[in-house]
């Protein structure tokens, strides 16, 4: 279940022994801005840059962000692009790279990297045909079962693979990747 408002939120329902991620993420959701049938890669965005201390985790912070970086696909009517995403990260200070595979979303994940990825879901009929549509998120946790996100909440692996495969994040090269904050380097002695 998606909260009405920013806040604070963590997995439901998860066993201790079998879950890796973060603890709790302040999430954004759509309702946070102003462009809310379309603003869900913002409210991706900002819930990482609050993670990473660049946003506050407060209301007003997403329609600041909207207010810079407005959905851009088509004048905004089909939501937010990759490029849009990445921009209103590097803007804030946190240029992303991204990882490909189930195997690097889980390691990300296992190491407190929240990764912000684009699902594709069922849209609205036309003609009698569904129309795709897709949905940004961050996946923040996960376990045997499930992949916990935010602007969402718990989904299966089966459901979220689905989403993950689907024909809009092929569109916007995202199909079965996601978007890291890029670490910096650490200096080793050799």
């Amino acid at each position: 279940m998606v909260n009405a408002m920013a806040s604070l939120i963590q997995p439901d329902n998860y066993d201790l022994n079998k879950y890796h991620g973060l603890a709790q993420i302040f999430e954004f959701v759509n309702a946070d801005g102003n462009f809310t049938r379309y603003n869900c890669g913002q409210a991706a965005a900002c819930t990482l840059l609050t993670h990473l201390g660049r946003l506050e985790p407060a209301a007003e912070s997403m329609p600041k962000v909207e207010n810079k970086y407005p959905p851009d696909n088509l004048g905004g009517w089909f939501g937010t692009s990759r490029r849009r995403v990445q921009r209103i990260c590097r803007g804030l200070g946190v240029p992303t790279e991204a990882i490909k595979g189930e195997s690097e979303l889980k390691l990300s994940i296992e190491q407190g990297r929240p990764v912000i990825v684009m699902l594709g879901r069922p849209g609205p009929k036309f003609l009698g045909i569904t129309m795709p549509m897709g949905h940004w998120m961050v996946a923040y946790g996960f376990d045997d079962e499930n992949v916990y996100l935010s602007n969402h909440g718990s989904m299966t692996w089966d459901e979220f693979r689905q989403g993950w495969r689907g024909l809009v994040p092929w569109l916007i090269r995202m199909r079965q990747r996601g978007l890291v904050a890029i670490q910096p380097l650490t200096s080793q002695s050799a």
